[in-house]
């Protein structure tokens, strides 16, 4: 099994939750679940296409994308557009 390390400062209160791993289980095979449900919903184009969306979204971040910009330049589109 896969160990899932806590960060040293949860510690503490981690040891006092007495059913933790039980919760983490829980918590991982309802991930698992909704996984295989999407990939059962959608094809694998679907997913491929998802996941190369959000990899450009990280991309994009980490070039300094700022999106209370790019909401108000929009906003300022959006008015420009639909001015009477």
């Amino acid at each position: 099994m896969t160990s899932i390390p806590i960060p040293e400062e949860l510690q503490p209160a981690a040891n006092e939750i007495a059913d933790l791993p039980e919760r983490v289980t829980r918590f991982i095979k309802a991930e698992i679940s909704r996984r295989n449900l999407q990939k059962n919903r959608y094809g694998s184009d679907i997913l491929r296409l998802v996941d190369k969306a959000f990899a450009e979204a990280e991309n994009i971040k980490s070039a300094g994308f700022d999106l209370a910009e790019a909401r108000a330049e929009m906003a300022r589109l959006h008015s420009n557009i639909t001015k009477p």
